[in-house]
């Protein structure tokens, strides 16, 4: 059996760790506990990053002197309600912040594009003066169990000799600290901390057959909207350092991504420069597309150079993010 697992779980101490919380019993699910678990490493390490940020320019003398933060958490839409409630306590009980200036808002996975809706959602916000500048924007997902397995198994959609584009298990939280002032035009980018990156969505596109349908090919509406979002932000393709795709073996994704990075991106080498994340993480349902994300960023930051990320997930719609460095004063 092939799977993507967090080989750092060990799923019996998670068994009894839910037992002496009296976790209910919805929450149980080894898939359930596993994403769980990973969703509190990610907001962990990500509100301690905030957390990081702020010191850096003095320390609060009180707990109301904190900034807002706002945990903006995605999880798997047919999880029941009493698993997601324990997940989102134990994430907001993870976060290194103090409590009285901590918020969350949960949001459900309903399908691939959920994190993506979710950013677009967050750009066009207005911020007011009571809203929380920094959030952090995380999903978590896993299919490391033996009933979902099974029921995959039953089902057709079970990686295996017999289904070679079938899934393959796998898992993954993933998160990105997003400060929502740097959206505004006015706000200075020599001020970003190290390491910071910008986000810029493209719009959608939508394929003409669908990736999972037999025979489905890579079709050039890609290249297309690549080339004009590109246009659009006065980047050229030698700008690009790296092609970051969520694709995994299934159906055209791969084929997309990698006739894009041909046709477009030439100079790009195709082992060490193009990446397609679902190939090594095994599908990762709700997470899939902010792991996609992240990896892209630390790419970014690696190269200090503009990343491109295919997003391929939805067997129709596709769309891209430009993954930039924030402007110099000089630039």
């Amino acid at each position: 059996m092939f799977s993507a697992r967090a080989a750092h779980l060990d799923i019996e101490a998670l068994r009894e760790a839910a037992d002496a919380a009296k976790a209910p019993q919805e929450a149980r699910r080894d898939d359930r506990l596993r994403a769980t678990t990973l969703l509190c490493e990610v907001v962990e390490t990500l509100s301690q990053e905030a957390r990081g940020h702020v010191l850096g320019r003095g320390t609060p003398q009180r707990d109301q002197d904190w900034p807002l933060l706002q945990l903006e958490l995605l999880l798997p839409a047919q999880w029941p309600e009493q698993a997601r409630e324990h997940a989102l306590e134990q994430a907001r009980a993870a976060a290194v912040w103090a409590p009285a200036r901590l918020r969350l808002r949960a949001h459900t996975a309903n399908d691939a594009l959920a994190s993506d809706s979710l950013l677009r959602q967050l750009a066009l916000e207005p911020l007011r003066a009571d809203d929380a500048p920094l959030r952090v924007v995380a999903a978590a997902d896993s299919y490391i169990d033996a009933d979902v397995v099974q029921d995959w198994d039953g089902r057709g959609t079970l990686v295996s000799t017999a289904t070679p584009q079938g899934r393959v298990p796998g898992e993954a939280a993933a998160g990105l600290l997003l400060d929502l002032t740097r959206a505004v035009p006015s706000s200075d980018p020599a001020s970003a901390p190290e390491g910071a990156y910008a986000l810029t969505l493209s719009p959608m596109a939508h394929r003409a057959t669908e990736a999972d349908a037999r025979g489905a090919a890579s079709e050039p509406m890609l290249a297309e909207l690549a080339t004009r979002f590109l246009n659009e932000h006065a980047r050229r393709a030698d700008d690009i350092r790296a092609l970051i795709s969520d694709a995994d073996h299934r159906g055209s994704r791969p084929l997309e991504a990698a006739g894009l990075a041909s046709t477009l991106f030439p100079a790009l080498d195709p082992n060490q420069d193009c990446l397609a994340v679902g190939t090594t993480c095994g599908y990762t349902g709700a997470a899939a597309h902010l792991l996609t994300l992240a990896v892209a960023g630390q790419a970014c930051t690696q190269a200090e150079a503009p990343v491109l990320v295919v997003l391929t997930q939805d067997p129709a719609l596709r769309s891209l993010v430009l993954v930039s460095q924030p402007l110099s004063p000089a630039a």
